[in-house]
């Protein structure tokens, strides 16, 4: 899935990957990646090259700059086949053909799925762009992962009736309840309402 990289700029970009490390393991969770594709074509970010980027300030950044530390020192944009696109968020297909590219997704035919699929990809590229800084820490799975990635899709923007779509397909393949963070019997203001409506 690629996405016009145009409004990109160094500082989004390094948003975009540290996004994505933050992300991936319940982003490949809710999307089912095959783990032989994990391991060749759609790779996890490389902690190693994001850490470098992250050291960069975003006030002197440059394209050149992320584009070297991308490829390691080198320069391999004119390779097609250059070993860097096979990551999940692939910079490659920035730097040779100005799009930012999601390798994450399963194919498939079903008009539901793909909008998702373009909606989730677009509104991760907007948030990179938009957002002012991000902190390079995992998300952990808990034992809800349900909620944890519906509490990251409706941080996107991805909230109200014209989502619903598209959260729901989104979050078909993770268990646990996508309303409550925690079983419902825990939470004393639903046990309070609960009683009242016994006691009437």
């Amino acid at each position: 899935m690629h996405v016009d990289a145009s409004n990109h700029t160094p500082r989004s970009l390094k948003n975009a990957m540290t996004i994505m490390y933050s992300k991936e393991d319940i982003l490949f969770k809710a999307l089912k990646v095959q783990t032989s594709r994990e391991q060749e074509y759609c790779q996890k970010v490389r902690p190693i090259v994001l850490e470098k980027i992250r050291r960069m300030p975003n006030s002197t950044i440059s394209m050149e700059q992320l584009k070297r530390v991308w490829y390691g020192g080198r320069d391999g944009s004119q390779n097609h086949y250059d070993s860097t696109r096979y990551y999940a968020l692939n910079l490659h297909a920035v730097f040779s053909k100005g799009t930012l590219e999601w390798r994450c997704f399963e194919s498939t035919l079903h008009a539901g799925k793909v909008r998702a699929n373009i909606t989730l990809a677009l509104a991760i590229s907007a948030q990179a762009i938009n957002q002012k800084c991000t902190q390079m820490r995992k998300t952990e799975i808990t034992e809800n992962p349900a909620f944890t990635f519906r509490t990251f899709l409706l941080r996107l923007g991805l909230i109200g009736p014209e989502y619903k779509n598209v959260r729901e397909h989104l979050l078909a393949n993770l268990e646990g309840d996508r309303a409550w963070r925690y079983d419902r019997s825990t939470y004393e203001c639903l046990n309070r309402n609960h009683r009242a409506e016994d006691a009437r």
